[in-house]
Formats: structure tokens, C-alpha cells, sequence
């Protein structure tokens, strides 16, 4: 298993794997007993899957797994770049859960002097200066990977069944945690932002199918 190169510039107060182990295997999932490996793309799903797969594997694998890969069930949840990118501007601009929220919102103050108030097309220009795992391309999570499985968040509880049955495990309610809550991710787009995104993710649009308005 190679080593993800995860790029991150919000390395102040951030307590995250990326930051503390840079060459680590970082947001790659590895339960034995399920021989399972879970690519984890950040906002995709990835805290309600951790939170129903690995409860006794929710620690970053900083190693290989112990048998061979190809014997290991590996999957990734992927998600509408569109769609990503609105729920973060609002996960790092508005504050409603002080522990999460204001702790994202603590993060770009490095950069930004009051985040609450950024239009989102001054946060595609943020994001398109500054790196960070959250909106890093999904591509660049999976890619060189053999992945058995990609299911997509907006499809994820019958994507999630399949998982659950080619782990063997009982299926169950995929809860949505860290859900944002916001307007249809369209509605925040004009042309030119819309063509912002189109540029930033144009592999992950490509690989994964996407298109804008699904």
C-alpha cells in the first residue's frame, strides 16, 4: 500500500492525522476482522460510515494490513463535487456546533479574517489558494488504488447495503452525521463559479461521472 500525500495548510490548532503524521497512511480505514479497507474521501459520508463500520477501527491505519490486498474488500464513498464544495463553505463559514463548526471556523481564521461573512465565490477563491483535506479532489484519495467498490452519497443507503453484505455484516440505517443543512447545492452557483468548480475538480467530475445538477 503506498502512502497518501494529503496536502493540508491549516496545520495551526488542527489535530488531525494529516498534521500530526504527514507521511502517514492517512484517511485509509483497516478493519482485520472485517478485512476491510475503507479509502475515506472527507466529505462524503465518511463519519457516518466510520461511526457504523469501524466502531472498534475508528483510528487512521499508519500501516499496511496484515494480509495480502487483494484479499481485503476496499471501497470509498465519493460525492458531487458541486455538492462538496457547498457543504463546505457552510461547515467553514457558519457556526452552529461550537465543538465542530467554530473549530473549522477557528481553521480558516488563519486565512481569513471573518469567514462568517465570505460569499461563496470568495470561498471558491479561498479554496483554490489554500489546501486542505476537505476539498482536496476526491480522485486524489483513490487514485492508484484497487477499488472494489465506489458508492455515492446520493445513493448511499442502497450503496451502503451492498457494502454491508459483501463485508457480511446485518444491514442497517446509514445515519447522515455532520449533515449541513442548507439550500440545493444549484442555487449557490451562477456561471462563473459554476466554471470555477468545473476547472478545480474536472479529473473527479471525469472518474466519477458527475455532472452539475444531478
Amino acid at each position: 500500500m503506498k502512502r497518501n500525500k494529503i496536502k493540508c495548510q491549516f496545520t495551526q490548532g488542527c489535530s488531525c492525522p494529516a498534521a500530526r503524521q504527514p507521511t502517514a497512511y492517512t484517511f485509509t480505514y483497516i478493519s482485520e476482522e472485517l478485512s476491510t479497507i475503507y479509502y475515506n474521501i472527507p466529505k462524503a459520508a465518511s463519519t457516518s460510515i466510520r461511526c457504523s463500520i469501524f466502531k472498534n477501527n475508528n483510528i487512521m491505519s499508519l500501516s499496511n494490513p496484515s494480509g495480502k490486498l487483494q484479499d481485503y474488500f476496499k471501497f470509498t464513498f465519493c460525492r458531487n463535487p458541486y455538492s462538496r464544495v457547498v457543504s463546505n463553505y457552510i461547515m467553514f463559514t457558519t457556526s452552529r456546533n461550537i465543538k465542530i463548526d467554530e473549530f473549522r471556523i477557528n481553521q480558516i481564521c488563519q486565512f481569513h479574517n471573518n469567514p462568517s461573512s465570505m460569499s461563496f465565490s470568495e470561498f471558491l477563491e479561498f479554496i483554490c489558494k489554500y489546501d486542505n483535506h476537505h476539498w482536496q479532489p476526491q480522485i486524489d484519495f483513490v487514485y492508484g488504488y484497487d477499488v472494489d467498490f465506489i458508492g455515492r452519497v446520493e445513493n448511499y443507503q442502497e450503496d451502503f447495503n451492498t457494502i454491508c453484505d459483501k463485508i457480511g455484516i446485518p444491514r442497517q440505517e446509514l445515519l447522515h452525521k455532520n449533515k449541513s443543512k442548507h439550500k440545493h447545492y444549484t442555487e449557490y452557483y451562477d456561471d462563473e463559479t459554476r466554471e470555477i468548480v468545473a476547472e478545480k475538480y474536472k479529473k473527479d467530475i471525469e472518474y466519477f461521472g458527475y455532472k452539475f445538477g444531478e
